[in-house]
């Protein structure tokens, strides 16, 4: 396996990043600098009740494919449900379930050039596979741990996958983004790391750290299907993005002076219930009281946009801002969609920008398919 020179590593306890007092916040935005172009909702599905075609009980990815097919993956009610792009209802893809095909508790999906739909499910230790026609073709198991929680797809036989691990020997816990041929376990080139030392008495002193690295520190790429990735590093206070080829050659490196931005009081408080409420679904201690980060991160997604070029969501900014560059990283424009939630997820995608929110005021979610 070839490792490539990391590009990041994080120490446990920087006191700035955690903690729920006050922090000043600031709101100069120094590096609007371009022409601002206004987005607009083409359409958008979800309803609080309704048939299961149009409601959602708790979104974790949505993709295009290359025919106009919206593919929504719920979590919870572990389905995969297809649209096409004037948002009416095509079918649903899998169900909960144990057997061949079906999911338990899915965590992602990506679309190859070719069509076939990828489904990262930990509780099959790898990948449930479809074809363009929607049919269940395999099912894949490489990991008995920490399975991918996110992937994208590099070429037709190469993936790039994003993996949460951990070391007991050296209280190392990390996130890694690499390259991995098709049907393989072990990468065959390391992207990018972070990393944070964690023992088992900083465990007991504050869980904070650990769970909103580990569960809560996600990291996502874009792959084009055509060679190249691209990445948006996740950090409060350095705005970069790579961009790689096959072979792990960097082909893009972005980076800009940006004014860190700190969350607001309201803010930390309704992220922080969201977190303990995940965290106690999924079996945490009743005793824990998690806290987030007091920053916002730079960056909050990175793709290949509608104009073909490179779109950067900002995660500094509450609502949906865009920096777009060309693919040698040339600043072009900017682009908002003047909507307000701390969050916001995205898929930007050719055909226009997927979003959702983790934790809407509605108390339902919504796809919003926005252009």
């Amino acid at each position: 396996m070839r490792i490539l020179p990391i590009l990041s590593w994080f120490t446990f306890g920087v006191p700035f990043l955690l903690g729920c007092g006050e922090v000043e916040r600031l709101h100069i935005d120094d590096q609007i600098t371009h022409t601002v172009d206004t987005l607009q909702v083409v359409f958008e599905i979800g309803k609080e009740f309704g048939d299961s075609t149009n409601t959602f009980w708790s979104i974790v990815a949505a993709d295009i494919d290359n025919q106009g097919r919206i593919f929504v993956l719920d979590e919870i009610d572990a389905s995969v449900k297809a649209y096409d792009l004037q948002g009416n209802f095509i079918q649903q893809v899998t169900r909960r379930g144990s057997g061949p095909g079906e999911l338990q508790r899915p965590r992602g999906l990506t679309i190859l050039a070719d069509s076939r739909l990828i489904i990262n499910e930990p509780f099959k230790n790898g990948y449930i596979v479809f074809n363009d026609s929607m049919e269940y073709v395999d099912e894949i198991s490489l990991w008995n741990n920490n399975s991918p929680y996110h992937i994208s797809p590099l070429t037709d036989d190469m993936l790039v996958v994003c993996r949460y691990d951990e070391n007991s020997n050296t209280d190392v816990i990390r996130h890694t983004v690499a390259i991995y041929n098709w049907r393989e376990c072990n990468w065959e080139t390391l992207l990018w790391k972070d990393s944070i030392e964690v023992s088992s008495s900083d465990w007991d002193l504050d869980p904070s750290v650990p769970l909103a690295f580990c569960s809560f520190h996600l990291l996502s790429t874009y792959g084009d299907g055509y060679g190249h990735v691209y990445f948006g590093q996740v950090d409060s206070f350095e705005y970069r993005v790579f961009g790689w080829d096959s072979t792990g050659s960097e082909i893009l490196n972005i980076t800009r002076d940006i004014t860190p931005i700190a969350k607001t009081t309201e803010e930390i408080a309704a992220e922080a219930i969201y977190m303990n409420t995940l965290i106690q679904r999924l079996g945490g201690s009743p005793t824990w009281e998690l806290r987030p980060y007091n920053y916002r991160d730079m960056i909050a997604d990175v793709g290949i946009g509608p104009d073909g070029n490179l779109w950067v969501r900002r995660g500094t900014h509450i609502d949906l801002f865009f920096d777009i560059y060309n693919l040698d990283g040339a600043l072009l424009r900017h682009a908002i969609y003047s909507l307000e939630s701390w969050s916001w997820k995205t898929e930007i995608t050719p055909y226009g920008i997927l979003a959702w929110e983790l934790d809407p005021l509605e108390g339902y979610q919504k796809l919003y398919f926005i252009r």
